[in-house]
């Protein structure tokens, strides 16, 4: 049986969950445990959340329920989960969580580990080359609008054809793309890739996220009539600055 631990781990913060008994004293010791921080539900703001259901079976409002309590009360953002139960996963893949069977490890090379023996030389990379971003190829295609008070996540880049209403958040890993109207709140890179641009045919958000970084639209952004070009937000010297594409 699981025992209800909140730590660190290489995605932000791990939440294990019991996967036994009443879901409800579950939820209580959640919690408890949350507001133990020391300055209760700010401290937890922003963090990026894997939940471990273990072999608890939920249905598709249970998981909705605990994701739209964790954003909504506590700041939290839940980006993965693990979950053997197929009922689970499908629930969490529903809500676009990155989904698991197992908590994933890292593999370590023992001492008795040798590099295979080839004749081809090695291949070297020029000082200058970015690192592989390794979510590249998980993209997300979504051909509808995301509504206001509508939130959408994705371990990977972001593409949405179609508007983003004001009120509505989008949360990728990756880049976001939106080939429409973007008038709600975008993060891009979430877990830290300063490298992530936040890309659209017509930049409106109030408020753009890359990684850490924030930056914020005139107070008149949005009153504006007129029709714009493309535009490409990117992190350069420092700070999010956007450019025309």
């Amino acid at each position: 049986m699981q025992e209800l631990e909140i730590k660190g781990w290489r995605n932000g913060l791990l939440i294990v969950l019991p996967d036994r008994g009443e879901w409800d004293e579950v939820r209580a010791s959640l919690e408890a445990r949350l507001n133990e921080a020391k300055d209760g539900r700010t401290f937890w703001r922003g963090a990026q959340v894997t939940l471990d259901f273990g072999a608890r079976a939920l249905a598709n409002e249970g998981v909705a329920e605990l994701c739209d309590w964790l954003r909504g009360l506590w700041g939290l953002i839940p980006l993965a989960a693990v979950a053997a139960d197929d009922q689970t996963r499908a629930a969490c893949e529903k809500l676009v969580l990155k989904t698991y069977d197992v908590l994933p490890t890292i593999q370590k090379a023992t001492a008795d580990w040798e590099p295979p023996k080839t004749t081809e030389p090695p291949t070297v990379l020029p000082t200058h080359a970015s690192p592989p971003r390794s979510e590249l190829n998980n993209a997300l295609y979504l051909f509808r609008n995301v509504r206001s008070g509508q939130r959408v996540e994705h371990s990977g880049n972001l593409v949405i054809c179609g508007d983003v209403s004001a009120d509505a958040e989008v949360v990728a890993t990756g880049d976001i793309i939106v080939v429409g109207k973007l008038r709600g709140r975008p993060h891009a890179g979430c877990q830290g890739d300063e490298s992530a641009r936040i890309v659209a045919s017509e930049l409106r958000a109030p408020q753009l996220r890359i990684a850490g970084k924030i930056a914020a639209a005139p107070p008149d952004e949005g009153l504006r009539t007129e029709k714009r070009s493309a535009e490409i937000a990117r992190i350069e010297n420092g700070e999010i600055q956007v450019f025309p594409l």
